[in-house]
């Protein structure tokens, strides 16, 4: 009989992905003082693996390597062994991404593996390391033996890799001299999209080959180019996007029983996902979608709401939590194999939905005796327009839909009664501000109070269990606030704010967005240089205070900080917010321009700057149909840099927290009858006091000059 394992220190964490580890043979340590402090009193090096719970990789490394006792015993007595959440910690995840990245001159992920002088220095590392060697990969013992000789018989040459790594990160990570400003260009987003169309891929859209991300803040990009049509390239703006977002819908990347997407395809098609769904990626898949129907009407436009409010759907049924937050992810993993959950074998639909309407379905999501995954199991995708599919089986394209709509909720609940992939429920301030601003946006374009309702009672939540006490917290788990927030996590829930304060006018978000930026300006700038820094003033610094203005796979905290920055100067008329913002922008703005591919949130927030925004004012009550009009005209649209107010008078703007002068010299009509004003950057265009007017107007506003 076996006897149960005694937990090591991670049964004290709250994050999910530590917890998994509590119960490894592995002595793990949480980040943190002790742990080093232990290292330099017993002269080891450090282990500092770091990882997320919806990783794969990681997974297959605990059961190869971390569940092993013989590694175990090796790692236990030749080394400290600390485990960390990336998502908890992104500030230490960061300092050694970058010197994973100096170390082996390629990118780097998850997990990481790294080694550590008792110091914190970084002197080797790599990613995932099998048990044994393959593939031209040491095997993971083998490293270890490795690193161990050469910090009893070496130490030297450790010391001399650790002080010589450490001084490159400092030289990588030093900003750009304060002395010579970047130039603030308004040409700058077309040069980036010079440089993006042509790794477009024309066939299955996205960008390059496998494997396949999203990469959705560079289609935020190119949906600006087509909004404006800069330079003349907004049609292959607009058609790369559209593209992509079509051949990912109908990939397996999508969910096609219960909506989301995983996190990318292994493949350049978007056919087989790695199966994890990161509420990141779905926030910012959302936006994009609506954005993107804000330049098509028609079936086209409805196509692609449809997809935002299946996001929708899949969020508040499965990702919510019972104080209207958001979780972080769902595994890839259940019952010991990746995508067990979500694929099927044809004999399991044949059986569940009989001979005829099981033929139907396979041949539309290309299920087949065979399988076209492992183990003879399918993903579900769509590689075959449904006409062809309906010419196939001899059937109406009517008659094929109406078998997918009939039997696609059955399948679902038969796959709701499978062991399901663990979820990572804890909650973090940067993702839920991701898809709470996604939210208030889509329900705004839909006019759904319902939709906005979500986004507002999650912010709100936000603000009450995890702001009201005193500085921002970073998560919220099982109800309690905890952990010290970051950039990012400030400047994504202030632009949430700024969404549901446009999608409802309420106060209470503008100001819940002026007291996050607030925060930024007395805690996360840089006293010398004026540049954002990725951790605030009083907290810990890992090596060196981290300004990195990169997109990871979401947004940056610089982009984002930046935005909500300029949306709320916009909005007050208070120039120490853009004042603050052009200083953060000068010194990332050359390095955005240059790579619109890893820097998109700052080359937006950075074209917002120097074009100025889009002014949309209307002067009338709320409640009033002729005033919904005129909103939902103007939510109708893509307006890059939109800013949306709605007042029946000055003096209401002014109570709002508003600007006087968003309001000087404007007034409703006659018997109150509302008006809408229009100003793109310095040029105000004459007032209209109707939907088609308007939307007129407003693709007057945006045609190139």
């Amino acid at each position: 009989m076996n006897t149960p394992r005694q937990p090591n220190a991670l049964i004290h964490e709250r994050s999910p992905y530590l917890l998994q580890h509590a119960h490894n043979p592995v002595a793990w340590e949480p980040w943190g003082d002790a742990a080093f402090a232990r290292a330099a009193a017993e002269d080891k090096p450090v282990f500092l693996s770091i990882g997320y719970s919806a990783c794969h990789w990681c997974h297959v490394m605990e059961r190869e390597s971390f569940e092993h006792e013989a590694t175990a015993a090796l790692l236990n007595e030749r080394f400290v062994a600390i485990k960390v959440d990336r998502e908890e910690r992104p500030d230490v995840d960061q300092v050694y991404q970058l010197a994973h990245q100096v170390i082996a001159q390629r990118g780097g992920g998850w997990p990481l593996s790294m080694f550590l002088t008792p110091d914190r220095r970084p002197f080797y590392g790599g990613t995932y390391f099998p048990v044994e060697r393959r593939y031209g990969m040491p095997g993971f013992r083998e490293v270890l033996r490795a690193i161990v000789d050469a910090w009893t018989a070496r130490r030297d040459d450790v010391l001399g890799q650790a002080d010589e790594l450490t001084a490159t990160l400092a030289r990588v990570t030093r900003q750009h001299d304060p002395a010579m400003p970047n130039t603030l260009s308004a040409e700058a987003l077309a040069h980036g999209l010079r440089r993006v169309l042509p790794r477009v891929d024309q066939r299955f859209g996205g960008f390059g080959g496998a494997p396949k991300f999203p990469n959705t803040m560079t289609h935020d990009l190119l949906l600006i180019g087509a909004a404006l049509d800069l330079e003349g390239l907004g049609a292959q703006c607009r058609d790369a996007t559209l593209l992509t977002l079509q051949r990912m819908r109908g990939g397996g990347i999508w969910d096609h029983l219960g909506g989301g997407f995983a996190r990318y395809s292994t493949d350049a098609e978007w056919k087989i996902p790695h199966f994890e769904k990161m509420l990141y990626d779905n926030a910012q898949l959302l936006r994009l979608a609506v954005d993107a129907a804000g330049l098509e009407s028609g079936t086209g436009r409805e196509t692609l709401l449809g997809i935002a409010k299946d996001i929708r759907e899949y969020l508040r049924r499965e990702m919510r939590s019972p104080e209207g937050l958001f979780y972080s992810a769902q595994d890839a993993d259940s019952e010991g194999e990746e995508g067990r959950f979500f694929v099927w074998t044809a004999a399991e639909i044949s059986a569940l939905l009989g001979p005829a309407e099981g033929e139907v379905f396979c041949a539309a999501f290309d299920v087949s005796a065979e399988g076209n995954f492992e183990h003879g199991r399918s993903v579900l995708w769509t590689p075959r327009p449904l006409a062809a599919v309906a010419a196939a089986l001899g059937r109406t394209v009517p008659e094929v839909v109406a078998v997918i709509d009939r039997v696609r909720p059955l399948l679902l609940g038969v796959r709701e009664t499978r062991p399901h992939p663990m979820r990572d429920d804890k909650c973090l301030a940067s993702w839920n501000g991701l898809v709470l601003g996604a939210l208030a946006h889509l329900g705004a374009t839909l006019g759904d109070a319902d939709t906005v309702a979500l986004a507002r009672d999650g912010l709100y939540a936000w603000r009450d269990r995890a702001l009201a006490a005193g500085p921002l917290a970073h998560a919220i788990k099982d109800g309690v606030a905890y952990g010290t927030a970051f950039l990012d996590d400030h400047g994504a829930l202030a632009n949430a704010a700024v969404d549901v304060f446009e999608a409802t006018f309420d106060p209470a978000a503008l100001t819940m967005a002026r007291n996050l930026l607030d925060a930024v300006l007395a805690r996360f700038i840089d006293a010398d240089t004026g540049a954002l820094c990725f951790s605030a003033i009083d907290a810990e610094v890992v090596l060196y205070r981290s300004r990195d203005a990169f997109d990871h796979a979401y947004p940056g905290g610089v982009g984002l900080t930046v935005e909500a920055l300029l949306r709320v100067a916009a909005l007050t008329g208070e120039t120490r917010y853009r004042v603050a913002a052009e200083q953060a922008l000068a010194h990332c703005a050359d390095a955005a321009r240059d790579n619109p591919l890893g820097m998109g949130s700052v080359l937006r927030a950075l074209d917002r700057a120097t074009r100025g925004s889009v002014e949309v004012i209307v002067l009338g009550d709320a409640t009033r149909d002729d005033t919904r009009a005129l909103l939902t005209a103007a939510r109708s649209l893509f307006l890059p840099h939109r800013v949306l107010v709605c007042a029946p008078d000055a003096a209401t703007g002014v109570a709002l927290g508003l600007d006087a002068e968003l309001f000087h010299g404007r007034a409703s009509g006659e018997d109150g009858a509302p008006r809408a004003y229009v100003c793109l950057g310095t040029t105000c265009l004459a007032p209209v006091g109707d939907g088609p007017a308007l939307i007129a107007t407003l693709r007057e506003a945006m045609r190139p000059n």
